[in-house]
């Protein structure tokens, strides 16, 4: 019989909140060993260890109106 290594998965998170700030990813980087949350509007990131931090950073994550404005101006000149 082979060895075989047991990898636990772990489901991709999106948390959507209502209002203007963008949705946010928590997802488990197996490399880093971390949870990563990621906002998908202005690119902001956290890592931590802990699944409860990662879901109240995204929880409580406003996005930086200047941030989003530079952004948005930034890509929209690159995609035309």
């Amino acid at each position: 019989m082979a060895n075989a290594k047991i990898v636990p998965l772990r489901p991709h998170l999106v948390l959507a909140r209502p209002g203007q700030d963008g949705p946010v990813s928590v997802d488990w980087d197996e490399g880093r060993r971390m949870y990563v949350a990621a906002c998908e509007r202005c690119t902001e990131t956290l890592l931590t260890e802990r699944l409860d931090q990662a879901h109240g950073w995204a929880d409580e994550h406003r996005c930086d109106p200047e941030l989003v404005a530079l952004l948005t101006e930034i890509l929209d000149r690159r995609a035309a």
